[in-house]
C-alpha cells in the first residue's frame, strides 16, 4: 500500500467525499475484505455495499489485490491503494466554488479517527495511573477569539511541529533499521481539524473549579482535573 494518493480530479473528490465510502476506506487501509465482509461489518446490503465499491475502484481509491474461490464462487478481496489521500492543488480553483467538499474532507478526518479510537487497545487510555506507565495522550478541543492574521501565524507554528513529528519518525526508523533501535508495535495516532466560526459555545462566569480539585499541570489533555488529598497531594482520581 503506498503512503498517499493524490485526488487529481473534482470527480475523485466528490467519489470519496461520502460518509460510508470513508467507512469503507478505513476497514481497507487495516485490513484486506470481500464485499460481503465489509457488508456483515457495516451492517448493509451486500449489493449496496459492492455498488460503492464498484465506485471506490473505478476512481482508483480501492483495488482487488487477491481473489479466492468458495463453493463455486468467486470472491474479491479489495484493499485501499493508500491510507492517506491528498487533494491536489490543481483542485483548488473548484473548491473555492464548492465548499461542501472542504468540509467533507475535514469529516472524513473526524470519521476515520473516531472508527480508530473505538478500535485502539484499553492501555492506549490508561492516564490514570502511575506517571511512568502512562501513554502519550492528546485530547483537546477549544475556542479562540483572536486577530485571524495572528491565528495564521500560529498555524504556520504548528505546521512546524507537525514536520518535527516526520522528521522524529525518520530518525527512528533509521535507528531500527541500523539496529540501534528495537522495533515496536507502538503508533502515535493523531488528527487536527480547525476552522473559523462565528458561534461560540465555551463560555463561563469563570474557570473555577469544585472544592478539592485543581488543574493537572502535566498532561495534554486539557480540562482535566485531579482531585487533592486533605495533605495537599494528587490523589489521580478524575474529576
Amino acid at each position: 500500500m503506498k503512503r498517499y494518493m493524490v485526488i487529481e480530479s473534482l470527480e475523485q473528490l466528490k467519489a470519496i467525499s461520502d460518509a460510508l465510502r470513508q467507512d469503507i476506506i478505513t476497514h481497507l487501509v487495516k485490513e484486506e475484505k470481500t464485499g460481503k465482509q465489509l457488508a456483515t461489518l457495516l451492517s448493509l446490503t451486500p449489493s449496496k455495499v459492492h455498488y460503492h465499491l464498484k465506485e471506490l475502484e473505478n476512481h482508483g481509491f480501492v483495488e482487488v489485490v487477491r481473489t479466492e474461490e468458495k463453493n463455486g464462487i468467486l470472491q474479491k478481496f479489495f484493499r485501499a491503494v493508500a491510507y492517506d489521500f491528498k487533494v491536489s492543488e490543481s483542485l483548488l480553483p473548484s473548491l473555492k466554488e464548492d465548499t461542501m467538499l472542504l468540509q467533507e474532507t475535514m469529516l472524513n478526518h473526524l470519521r476515520s479517527s473516531i472508527h480508530r479510537l473505538y478500535n485502539a487497545p484499553p492501555e492506549s487510555f490508561l492516564y490514570f495511573t502511575e506517571k511512568e506507565k502512562r501513554p502519550p495522550v492528546l485530547a483537546c478541543n477549544g475556542e479562540v477569539k483572536a486577530p485571524r492574521e495572528e491565528i495564521k501565524a500560529w498555524l504556520m507554528k504548528y505546521r512546524a511541529l507537525l514536520n518535527e513529528l516526520d522528521e522524529m519518525e525518520k530518525r527512528h526508523q533509521h535507528r531500527i533499521a541500523s539496529g540501534e533501535a528495537a522495533e515496536t508495535n507502538e503508533i502515535f495516532y493523531f488528527v487536527s481539524v480547525g476552522f473559523m466560526t462565528d458561534e461560540q459555545i465555551y463560555t463561563a462566569e469563570d474557570e473555577s473549579l469544585p472544592p478539592g480539585y485543581e488543574w493537572i499541570d502535566d498532561v495534554t489533555v486539557e480540562k482535566i482535573c485531579r482531585r487533592v488529598e486533605t495533605d495537599g497531594k494528587n490523589s489521580g482520581s478524575q474529576g
